[in-house]
């Protein structure tokens, strides 16, 4: 998935492979705990790279592909990944999304960051002050109407993905639901897709009776 790791990397993935992969002629009944601590020694790079958070087809696909031949079935790849606190991982953890993906998620995830990187996307850019002069309209005695505030830009599961960097439209879209429980940013479902805006209803403190 190019999304998910750069070329470059993709190839030094290729290239290096796992030596030693574990299998069941050489783990017998210790196999599923065996691959679940190779499982979490090949991770460290791509979740370093993704921000702690990757989909299980993604791990199935590199894994699998480091592996060479000796492939590991769905099934294998689950049940490992169910037993990292038993292998002795305490830095990774299998997780649901609310969509019903399993994830693997690492240390390196931080819904805090993530939050407050959506926030700043969201944010508009404000246009600079028009200098006052003698007979520009701000030195009137007339009352002005206050100038509406900027809705600022949409963020769709797309743009956050590309943005983040190594991180699938899924997991992306995951993120922006989990923004929008935290009150960070509103959807807005039309004719063009789901789109995220900022919440200017708490960022403003505005009264949502007041608003037309």
């Amino acid at each position: 998935d190019p999304l998910l790791l750069d070329f470059e990397t993709q190839q030094q993935l290729i290239a290096l492979g796992i030596s030693s992969p574990v299998t069941r002629e050489t783990a017998g009944a210790r196999y599923h705990l065996e691959l679940s601590r190779q499982l979490a020694d090949f991770l460290a790079a791509p979740l370093q790279r993704c921000g702690g958070l990757i989909s299980l087809p993604d791990v199935y696909c590199l894994f699998n592909r480091a592996r060479g031949t000796e492939l590991v079935s769905p099934d294998d790849l689950l049940q490992a990944a169910k037993l990292f606190a038993r292998a002795g991982v305490t830095a990774l953890r299998l997780r649901t999304l609310r969509s019903g993906v399993l994830v693997i998620q690492g240390p390196q995830h931080s819904e805090e960051q993530v939050c407050a990187k959506i926030a700043q996307l969201t944010t508009p850019s404000q246009p600079p002050a028009s200098p006052a002069g003698p007979n520009s309209p701000s030195s009137s005695p007339q009352p002005q109407r206050p100038s509406p505030l900027p809705l600022g830009p949409g963020l769709t599961a797309g743009d956050l993905a590309l943005a983040l960097g190594g991180v699938t439209v899924t997991i992306a879209a995951e993120h922006l639901l989990t923004a929008e429980a935290r009150g960070v940013v509103c959807r807005d479902d039309g004719p063009e897709g789901l789109r995220f805006y900022r919440n200017f209803f708490l960022q403003d403190s505005l009264d949502v009776r007041t608003v037309v």
